[in-house]
């Protein structure tokens, strides 16, 4: 990377001559016109409209209500109104000196939209967000709600997946995580209208997207090149969710839906419902409220079977020291309320009170066969006998350890967020200011398992080079129920939590310029606490009721192996008899190890500045970020099973110049170009400082001290606007240098083992992105009702990894999760109250876990998933949906590198999500 001087000395002669140039000619703006736009015909505010004076010598942009404002010298101006899927609309407007000038546009009643096309339903969303993606004035990539403000996707994560270069990573079959350009989802931010949201899983600052519903969301927005007014944590990109807002629209909304859901995998069905309502209301309509609730409930499951590592015996074949087979039965509810309340006594002041709550429950049942303390016989390259693992020096050994597992878990994950804020106008200043709160939890109030063991099966096995490697017991009564003896019960509790209060300021102000100018500063601070609290009972020597299986399996059998399953009635015997058992003891290395504190404050500020020169604009800025970090844990030694507490503080500062620009070559034609330099901040545990020490003297301990990620960002993309069929296509290329990359690595010290995060020397990522959608409104007849569009990323990282032992060779590898093509397909159909869109998202394989060796690299296979949303509007106010998920029953398939074999292979079936809409 240029080095820190280097990057700061670039930036300030860059603003040094931008400033200069502002200065060379001085005009006086002595007025102001300002107004409204809208669309009557759709009951909507248009945000997004290019509002430009005099052939674009002086322009704005109209926000989320569709109000705009623009300073003009005295006199007679032309204002041209552009927006995608209308035609422009001109005016002619008197200024006068010190006063404004009102004009409002309503592209619907004045009969503005194309004749070829009609923009509605699902359409108004698409031009929405090609609007909003236009006129932005730095790369960003917008999903927008349709005519009725609802996306037809079920949480905010795959609602994204639909953007160029976007993918989700998925749990449980669900969108969780979000990819930008196939990098690490861990490497993205998230806030929720300017807050950055905290984080309820114990180890990532990642957010969890699939706990957020789209009924939250008015927009989706996806910043791939940040500009200086942004949080620089966003390796990846930045995802913002926007929330619906009462001035959305021009009237009362009143909308909502009921429906179900439905999984293939375990033949369940529930319920899901939605309302949201928001009005405008007094003398001048200078309050808004909007209210919005959404309940999801699903059962669903899924089939697992999963392995260790692969390596090479003495004999030059592949084979493995575990295997494992797994089926889940899930139970998830989804709650979600938003508020969101806003005061405009005027055009130049607005205030607002906004308040964000979503939660999702899991209550789940896991069943586990496991094989271990297992060695293998191969016959072929696929097939073989599975005995004991000492089998080598004692040929009687013949049978491995079988256990039998039940996990019963709940596990509520819970994000809320309150801010207040405001913005105020004064001539040609603009400040606005907001404080807020977040707060995540993860909190697991049970998590119980029972191990059954028993070592008199031995197995055949076969398809061991398939996804699914299978086993047929060879020798032993695996009905015999009395074989399979308690191991233990493990009784755990879990408590993830994290805090940030966030405060932020910015000033804002208009030049007098001869080109539309200004300069912008400000500040952010948030201050974080992140803590984790687990602990653990450990049961054993069982009561005779719970002492073998005998009564407590419930007849049904694994699909690969064919042996029992436990019964979940197993739980209500345990609690009943707690107090029974012979060995009841505090787990102190589960329960000490895994707890930490974690304070980080991060305090910002920016100063950038722009200047439009009608066909070309400019956008310097640079952002400072001042980490402070301190980290509390425990250090645990197994030997003496002692622990003290230990703390490590740590900070940095970076310095990071940005510059974008943007090149009009026509009014649809559009070139984006940016410079810009990011980080990504350790996560949090691969920064908590806690530390266990086992018999033999190896070390697992986390790293305060590893610097964040830094990157170097380049890019360029050309677009053109298809005005007149409401679509685009663009081509891009991106290119990052980045510095730091952390990675979790064994090193071989000697004496002993240390396992901690290291930070790499260095790595790149770069690629093309392509995207191309359009109506095709220029088909004849009922045919002009398709849609087409598609995205495709193709890309290709490296970083160097540090030696795992002293005088070994590092190596070069892919950046983790890094994907190097991701695309997406659709075709739509909307026409005649019916809509119909037949998709396939594609993301290639990735590296998931670096190992001590190649051999031990796992990689996620890649998927391609295709899925079916419909729907039929009837009334003006009613739709009948029913969206077909994963129809081609995609599976998650992991493997491990040089050997292709088995690390995890799961089947989840399609799903289904049906109902009712309605709009008021």
């Amino acid at each position: 990377m240029m080095p820190r001087q280097t990057r700061v000395i670039t930036f300030l002669v860059m603003t040094l001559l931008l400033l200069t140039t502002m200065a060379q000619t001085v005009l006086a703006a002595n007025g102001r016109v300002a107004g409204q736009v809208q669309d009557s015909v759709n009951d909507i505010n248009l945000m997004g409209v290019l509002v430009s004076a005099d052939n674009g010598q002086t322009k704005t942009v109209t926000d989320r209500a569709g109000n705009y404002s623009i300073n003009l010298t005295t006199g007679e101006h032309s204002l041209t109104f552009s927006y995608l899927g209308y035609s422009n609309v001109t005016r002619q407007v008197t200024v006068a000196e010190g006063s404004t000038s009102s004009l409002d546009v309503d592209f619907g009643s004045e009969g503005m939209q194309m004749d070829e096309m009609v923009v509605s339903g699902q359409a108004v969303g698409q031009a929405r967000a090609l609007n909003q993606q236009k006129n932005a004035p730095n790369l960003q990539n917008i999903v927008a709600s349709d005519a009725i403000g609802r996306f037809p996707d079920q949480n905010a994560a795959e609602a994204l997946n639909r953007i160029p270069g976007v993918s989700i990573e998925r749990d449980m079959g669900e969108g969780r995580f979000v990819i930008v350009r196939g990098i690490d989802p861990h490497l993205n931010s998230a806030s929720i209208d300017g807050i950055t949201l905290a984080s309820a899983e114990d180890g990532t600052r990642a957010v969890l997207l699939d706990v957020i519903p789209t009924n939250v969301a008015g927009s989706l927005i996806v910043t791939k090149a940040l500009t200086a007014d942004m949080p620089a944590d966003s390796i990846g990109g930045h995802i913002e969710i926007v929330s619906p807002s009462a001035y959305d629209r021009n009237e009362r909304t009143i909308r909502g839906a009921v429906g179900g859901n439905y999984s293939d995998l375990t033949d369940d069905l529930t319920e899901t419902g939605e309302l949201t309502f928001g009005d405008v209301f007094g003398a001048n309509d200078q309050f808004g409220a909007l209210f919005s609730v959404s309940y999801d409930k699903r059962q669903f499951g899924s089939d697992d079977v999963e392995a260790d590592p692969w390596e090479l015996n003495d004999d030059n074949e592949w084979v493995t020291e575990e295997l494992q087979y797994r089926e889940y039965d899930l139970t998830r509810e989804r709650l979600g309320f938003t508020t969101n309340l806003e005061y405009k006594p005027n055009d130049n002041n607005s205030y607002f009170l906004r308040g964000l709550y979503s939660e999702f429950t899991d209550h789940e049942y896991r069943r586990r066969s496991i094989i271990k303390d297992m060695m293998m016989l191969p016959d072929t390259s696929s097939t073989g006998l599975i005995v004991g693992e000492d089998y080598e020096d004692d040929a009687t050994e013949l049978y491995p350890t079988t256990e039998l597992q039940l996990k019963n878990r709940e596990e509520t994950q819970m994000n809320w967020a309150l801010s207040v804020g405001g913005e105020n106008k004064v001539d040609t200043w603009t400040v606005d200011y907001k404080a807020a709160y977040s707060y995540a939890e993860q909190d697991t109030p049970f998590d119980k398992q029972y191990l059954y063991e028993t070592s008199d099966l031995n197995y055949t096995y076969s398809d061991a080079d398939g996804d699914t490697p299978n086993i047929t017991v060879n020798s032993g009564d695996m009905n015999d129920l009395s074989i399979y003896e308690l191991d233990a019960i493990e009784d755990s509790e879990q408590l993830v939590e994290e805090e940030a209060w966030i405060f932020a300021a910015n000033v804002k102000k208009e030049l007098n310029t001869s080109f539309q100018s200004y300069l912008k500063t400000g500040i952010h601070v948030t201050l974080r606490n992140k803590t984790n609290d687990l602990e653990m009972t450990v049961y054993e020597d069982a009561p005779a009721a719970l002492a073998t299986l005998e009564g407590l399996t419930t007849g049904g059998r694994h699909e690969n192996t064919d042996l029992p399953l436990i019964d979940d009635d197993v739980d209500d015997l345990f609690d009943s008899l707690k107090d029974d058992f012979g060995t009841i003891e505090y787990a102190l290395e589960d329960s000490v190890a895994e707890d930490y504190e974690t304070d980080e404050n991060v305090y910002a500020g920016y100063i950038m500045g722009e200047a439009d020169f009608g066909r070309f604009t400019l956008l310097p800025g640079v952002r400072v970020e001042y980490t402070d970090l301190e980290c509390r844990g425990n250090a645990f030694d197994e030997d003496s099973e002692t622990f003290t507490a230990q703390k490590k503080s740590n900070d940095y500062t970076n310095i990071l110049p940005s510059l974008h620009s943007k090149v009009r070559f026509s009014d649809d034609l559009i070139l984006y170009l940016a410079w810009t330099n990011t980080i990504s901040r350790p996560q949090w545990d691969q920064m908590y400082y806690g530390k266990f020490t086992d018999d033999d003297g190896n070390i697992e301990i986390g790293n305060p001290d590893l610097d964040p990620y830094e990157a170097m960002n380049w890019d360029a993309t050309l677009t053109y606007y298809m005005p007149d069929s409401l679509g685009m296509a663009s081509i891009g290329v991106f290119y990052k240098d980045i510095d730091n990359f952390i990675y979790e690595q064994t090193a071989d010290m000697g004496d002993y083992e240390l396992t901690t995060f290291r930070n790499g020397d260095e790595g790149e990522v770069y690629g093309i992105e392509l995207a191309y959608q359009q109506k095709l409104s220029f088909l004849p007849g009922a045919l002009d009702g398709f849609s087409i569009e598609g995205n495709l990323t193709l890309s290709d990282s490296e970083v160097d990894v540090l030696p795992s032992e002293e005088g070994g060779e590092g190596r070069t590898v892919d950046m983790m999760r890094h994907s190097d093509t991701v695309g997406s397909v659709a075709l739509s159909y909307e026409k005649y109250g019916f809509f119909v869109r037949l998709s396939g998202t594609y993301r290639s394989e990735y590296l998931d876990d670096l190992g001590e060796e190649k051999f031990e690299d796992r990689y996620i296979d890649d998927h391609f998933q295709v899925d079916l949303s419909t729907a039929y509007t009837f009334m003006d106010k009613y739709t009948l949906y029913a969206n077909f998920i994963n129809l081609t029953d995609e599976p998650l398939d992991a493997y491990y590198d040089q050997s292709g074999r088995n690390s995890q292979y799961e089947e989840y079936g399609w799903s289904a999500r049906f109902g009712l809409k309605f709009n008021f």
